[in-house]
């Protein structure tokens, strides 16, 4: 399962990727139009977890649910270096991320399904090692395949999801895999899951804005590269003069930011798997998205490449403190984990939509910068709607 959400995520991360510089390059969009597809895509992930959320609870194999999403998305994703039409390709792009929708709450349910809350934790946290080190990895070589032909980096999700189809078919079934709990045990973690519960929809709240922010770092931010390497404005720190090595390939000087947001939020995963200090502590929670509020204002300013990407390994750290909480509290409630797992995914969907979108829109009709000012603001307004929730418990 580890070898399954690193593979999927490399070869999605790859897709990701090549995206916008497909926008950019062969469709001849702007920002715009790769927000507008990035927000297309959050909606349909959104969309078809939420939906899901109400029957996949009586799937007798939940696996069969990833496989079936593995298939379309595979299809879907690996048309669109075959179109140079927008609206076809914005149709393919959206419809193979929301397949994806019907992949990860199974995927997770699975490794969550660990009765043992110890062990369920660092095995969650393996996974989300697995599949953020994906994340993070692809990019060097997206970037790099991309610069040599477009097509590359659709070969990659072809390949390794065809190596995903093979590895998902050999798993056993996940009621053979763990064995469930006596009644006393579960007795004995009913007041951890009884706090777990008043985090469940706070933690819901700041995935949602975690993966905002991430969104836009992947669909709209990738322009504002690719406009400051073509007009020789990058730099990286503060020097007056442009180094040759950014003054082309903009989509491999991104795949360098993209990466670093992966690697932290893969090391994030790994730590918070193997401490236990996080759970149920709101100001932790609360300081990281105030914080990378204030780094995502930065960003939309400095022409610094290193600058940029310490921003980035902030913003990658909230989203990683924000997904991990989410999924512990989501698969707290044995009986609810799967349900649970595809609204924790929905929020993500939610988070995406909403950043693509709306950065999209501002930065095509105020500039580029405009959006990222206001960001604190948006963050305090996020950060007021969970304290509101954690009160109501």
């Amino acid at each position: 399962m580890y070898l399954v959400g690193f593979l999927i995520d490399f070869g999605i991360m790859s897709f990701v990727v090549a995206l916008p510089f497909y926008v950019f390059r062969t469709l001849g969009g702007g920002a715009a139009m790769s927000g507008a597809f990035g927000g297309a895509q959050g909606a349909a992930y959104a969309a078809i977890c939420l939906v899901s959320a109400g029957f996949v609870l009586r799937a007798k194999n939940g696996l069969n649910w990833a496989v079936t999403g593995i298939l379309l998305a595979t299809v879907f994703i690996c048309a669109v270096p075959f179109t140079r039409n927008a609206w076809v390709c914005g149709a393919l792009s959206t419809a193979g991320v929301g397949a994806l929708a019907l992949v990860w709450p199974a995927l997770h349910s699975y490794v969550g399904g660990e009765p043992d809350r110890v062990l369920r934790s660092r095995r969650m946290s393996a996974f989300n090692l697995s599949w953020s080190m994906g994340f993070a990895l692809s990019p060097l070589f997206a970037g790099w395949l991309f610069e040599r032909d477009y097509r590359l980096p659709f070969v990659v999700v072809f390949v390794l999801n065809v190596a995903v189809l093979i590895l998902l078919r050999s798993l056993p079934l996940e009621r053979d895999h763990h064995a469930r709990e006596t009644s006393e045990a579960l007795e004995a973690h009913a007041d951890a899951d009884r706090a777990s519960e008043r985090f469940l929809y706070a933690s819901w709240v700041a995935t949602m804005m975690g993966n905002f922010l991430v969104q836009v770092t992947r669909t709209v931010f990738p322009k504002r590269i690719e406009d400051l390497v073509s007009d020789g404005q990058l730099r990286f720190l503060f020097e007056p003069w442009t180094s040759p090595v950014l003054l082309e390939r903009a989509a491999e000087k991104f795949s360098w930011l993209a990466f670093s947001l992966s690697l932290v939020a893969a090391l994030t995963f790994l730590v918070m798997g193997h401490r236990q200090g996080w759970r149920h502590r709101a100001g932790l929670l609360f300081a990281l998205q105030a914080v990378a509020g204030c780094a995502f204002w930065m960003v939309g300013d400095t022409h610094s490449l290193v600058v940029m990407a310490l921003c980035f390994v902030v913003v990658g750290t909230n989203a990683g403190f924000a997904f991990f909480s989410s999924v512990y509290y989501s698969v707290a409630n044995w009986q609810q984990k799967h349900r649970r797992t595809a609204i924790n995914e929905g929020a993500v969907g939610l988070g995406g939509f909403a950043g693509s979108i709306l950065f999209g829109w501002l930065a095509g009709k105020y500039g580029m910068e405009m959006p990222f000012h206001y960001t604190p603001l948006l963050m305090g307004a996020a950060l007021f709607l969970q304290g509101v929730l954690l009160h109501l418990r």
